[in-house]
């Protein structure tokens, strides 16, 4: 079991408040040793648990205190400005009135509590800024989620038992070992197959298990999972335990409110859902400290974070995340399909859209509670007919009405998408960028599912994402360039001239989309790639026609233009496209295709383009011309005003590796001086003067002989063999 920190962080607490009034002039937030953080801990040490560090590399004592110390603040006893902690005329009151450290931590409590309530308590001002409440049932709900929210994600502490420490890295980094990384796929239900998982498990897991179990199920109506299944559920884990742990009064009473009819594949899954549930909390506490008050406060981080957690897609179980951390912020839809409807169906004017579908929902509801003065239930009798026809409202205090439809379909047994593999020294040794970006690449392409890499020419654009595709689905990768010219019937499907015995007729031909669609479809367990390069030569809306809809809603069946068929595009394809900037053609995008892509940039001012040719003239020392064509590339970038014109270094990597002094000077004469020639079309020959070679060599050579020798070692440009 694990050592209990809450008497410690109790007794900080107070020793804070008593420190601030030894020191009127106030203590500086920090932890050497005239810092507050070290002076609480010399009157209160730090536990042996608590001088753990984390992820993060802080210790763990200091991470609590900074936390709870955010109470202090909410209280009225502490103030914290420009780095200072001081303390209130009512801080040193508290002290007086409240001399137990338990009783003092205890009021501190109560009173964040109250003002928090207060600063809620005016009815106008919430519709304004929040999501509210629908009904007293969602209310039990939002009080039972934080619970989750401020004892496990923010104290690390359990929910059920607060003395103890079992939102922790080792806690759930075993609850991986045991549940995800050797899934029990023989005979059983969930609930035996959970008690055998976890048998010889440390109490620590077994008890942060059952509570992740009881988290997910909270949102759900009694005719999604009944509270009695619901119970049983949890109970299954908690009877592992060496030592009983019952399940709160509180929590009872949010599981038997629940809120949102959820889908059937939350209900019928519950193991891809429990597997997405615990990656975001491992993801959570493996973070830095920073990140994770980030998150906790910032909705929009939280979603950015919730959906950059590698894995199933699994969205309807995502976006229940969103709402059971900040449900201020986010609807109680969890369908993608439904939020899409919804949005369409209120949305005023195209131009209103933010381009992210749930900052339009929350846009929307806020305007509606101010329009009508109460709360917006999507689902009832009075909103549902609007986006939904023939549906039915939802009953007074559940969740979404009988007719929802169910959530994405999840693989059958065996067809489980294989994971990307992970970023590998092969692969960075490929396309000489660092694997961190590369990593950071591939799980964003794996959430998103789409992914565009733009910026100047010669940014190495196309041949990353080649090697990013062949990385993912090595045979399986596809490439395609789009054109003015380039329309649907090429890029999916259409009827092409054909001659069949002499006489002129035409067939159906499918184009690059459909055909890796059929092979994606054909093999669910592997990843499949399609690369457009520049896809922002073709008349995108031209282009792919209906097939737009399918980029954000995957599990949507459409009709097709030249087939009744019903189709859908599958999970396991990806798409990576390459952009150009330089014919500012992402601020042409419209906000529909934005939307549905994520993007990096390629620059080379910027990492991890910066280092490439660096390291590729690292490892290819035999053309001995040392780093000088990376000094050279970078001093000419310099002298382009647009960062949007500026060269990318692959000019300057021959695919023979082989960049000799006659090499560098032809390819900057006839590939890198027409480039700029063009851009500067119109304005005379002696504007590319100050770019030719010998005029860059001329002026290094002129600043290195005026730089004093005894700081040339000081210097920021690349080093350059003799």
């Amino acid at each position: 079991m694990s050592e209990s920190t809450g008497p410690n962080r109790r007794k900080r607490i107070r020793a804070v408040l008593e420190i601030l009034a030894a020191h009127s002039e106030g203590v500086a937030n920090t932890k050497d040793a005239d810092g507050i953080f070290q002076l609480a801990v010399e009157l209160v040490p730090l536990s042996p648990a608590e001088s753990m560090t984390n992820p993060s590399n802080q210790l763990r004592g200091y991470s609590s205190l900074s936390f709870d110390s955010i109470g202090l603040v909410v209280a009225g006893w502490m103030t914290k400005t420009d780095g200072i902690w001081r303390i209130t005329p009512e801080g040193v009151k508290a002290l007086d009135l409240y001399p137990g450290a338990d009783e003092l931590f205890g009021q501190m409590a109560k009173l964040s509590a109250a003002q928090t309530a207060a600063r809620k308590a005016n009815r106008a001002e919430q519709l304004r800024t929040v999501l509210v409440s629908r009904n007293p049932a969602e209310d039990v709900f939002r009080t039972t989620t934080a619970l989750f929210v401020q004892r496990g994600l923010r104290d690390g502490t359990s929910v059920f038992d607060p003395d103890r420490d079992v939102w922790t890295v080792e806690a759930i980094s075993e609850i991986r070992q045991r549940f995800i990384d050797a899934p029990d796929t023989g005979e059983g239900t969930f609930l035996e197959k959970v008690r055998q998982q976890f048998a010889e498990a440390s109490d620590d897991a077994r008890l942060l298990m059952a509570e992740l179990v009881t988290w997910q199920v909270l949102p759900s109506v009694d005719r999604a999972i009944g509270f009695g299944k619901k119970r049983e559920r949890i109970s299954a884990v908690l009877q592992t335990l060496d030592e009983p742990v019952a399940i709160p009064e509180q929590v009872l009473s949010g599981l038997k409110n629940g809120v949102v009819m959820p889908g059937q594949a939350m209900n019928s899954n519950t193991f891809q859902a429990m597997v997405v549930v615990i990656s975001v909390v491992e993801a959570y506490l493996q973070a830095t400290l920073e990140a994770q008050q980030e998150v906790l406060q910032d909705p929009w981080a939280w979603k950015s974070f919730v959906f950059g957690v590698k894995g199933h897609n699994f969205p309807t179980q995502r976006n229940a995340l969103l709402y059971m951390v900040h449900p201020e912020t986010f609807t109680d839809s969890f369908s993608d399909e439904d939020k899409g409807l919804i949005r369409n169906a209120f949305i005023r004017h195209d131009a209103d859209s933010t381009g992210d579908i749930d900052r339009d929902l929350f846009s929307i509801g806020l305007r509606l509670q101010q329009e009508s003065g109460k709360h917006v239930d999507f689902y009832d009798e009075e909103h549902k007919p609007l986006w939904k026809k023939g549906s039915n409202p939802r009953p007074t205090g559940s969740g979404a009405g009988d007719d929802e439809p169910p959530a994405e379909p999840l693989p059958a047994p065996g067809e489980e998408r294989t994971p990307f593999p992970r970023a590998d020294d092969a692969l960075r040794g490929r396309v000489f960028i660092d694997q961190v970006w590369l990593q950071d690449s591939l799980d964003l392409l794996e959430s998103k599912r789409q992914l565009i890499l733009f910026g100047p020419p010669g940014t190495g654009k196309t041949f990353v994402a080649m090697a990013l595709a062949e990385h993912i689905a090595r045979d399986e990768a596809e490439l395609v360039q789009f054109h003015p010219s380039y329309a649907y019937e090429d890029f999916f499907q259409g009827y092409r001239p054909v001659t069949v015995n002499g006489t002129l007729s035409y067939e159906l031909k499918d184009g690059p989309l459909r055909r890796i669609v059929d092979k994606a479809n054909k093999a669910k367990h592997r990843n499949f790639v399609l690369v457009i390069d520049e896809i922002n030569r073709g008349n995108l809306a031209k282009i792919f026609g209906e097939l737009y809809f399918l980029l954000e809603y995957r599990h949507r069946k459409i009709n097709l233009q030249y087939s009744a068929e019903p189709f859908e595009l599958p999970d396991n394809l990806f798409i990576i496209g390459t952009m150009n900037t330089s014919d500012r053609s992402i601020a042409l995008m419209d906000a529909a295709m934005r939307r549905r892509f994520a993007f990096r940039e390629l620059h080379p001012a910027h990492k991890p383009v910066s280092g490439v040719l660096s390291a590729w003239l690292e490892a290819h020392q035999h053309n001995k011309l040392g780093q000088e064509p990376a000094a050279l590339l970078n001093q000419l970038n310099k002298k382009i005003k647009d960062p949007a014109f500026s060269v990318g270094p692959s000019y300057l990597m021959p695919k023979r590796g082989e960049l000799t002094h006659e090499v560098l000077d032809r390819i900057w004469s006839s590939e890198i001086l027409p480039l700029l020639e063009e851009h500067h079309y119109g304005e005379g020959k002696e504007v590319l003067k100050q770019y030719r070679i010998d005029t860059l060599r001329a002026e290094r050579s002129a600043m290195k002989n005026s730089v004093p020798t005894d700081t040339i070692g000081e210097s920021t440009a690349p080093a350059e063999a003799e």
